[in-house]
């Protein structure tokens, strides 16, 4: 159960740390039209229709492993040097973009699928079990 959950945690995390550093561009101010069609088209947003499961686990297991593979490269000082941070969220960033590519998919759909998945906690708790299964075998075959 602790494993199911760290492994829940560190997805969070990772979500969080690209989006905390790639967010350095200050947003400018939609005129309220826009903002408003933009709020809409995310409400209505969907998984892609070849979204599944088997996708889905191996994207976020990959998100993991290159959170782990750059955290182990650039070290502590990626929380405390911004350059740092920069060449680590780039190289993460670059690798992530081959992965959505490969699959044909994107950051947005992912972030949708969980979404929904997060519906059924149950279901979920599986999927990011075989999450975690997939981050051991990266580990292990070392694949980047």
């Amino acid at each position: 159960m602790k494993s199911k959950i760290t492994i829940v945690l560190m997805t969070f995390v990772v979500f969080a740390l690209v989006v905390v550093l790639g967010c350095g561009k200050k947003e400018e101010k939609a005129p309220a039209e826009k903002t408003e069609a933009v709020e809409e088209a995310k409400e209505t947003a969907k998984p892609s229709a070849k979204m599944n499961d088997d996708i889905y686990v191996d994207i976020m297991a990959h998100n993991i492993y290159l959170a782990y593979k750059y955290n182990k490269k650039y070290g502590k000082k990626v929380q405390t040097d911004p350059e740092i941070a920069k060449k680590f969220l780039k190289d993460f960033k670059k690798d992530m973009e081959k992965l959505y590519k490969k699959y044909g998919e994107t950051e947005d759909v992912i972030e949708n699928y969980t979404e929904v998945l997060t519906e059924n906690i149950e279901h979920y708790t599986k999927v990011m079990e075989r999450v975690n299964e997939r981050v051991k075998e990266l580990k292990k075959a070392k694949e980047y």
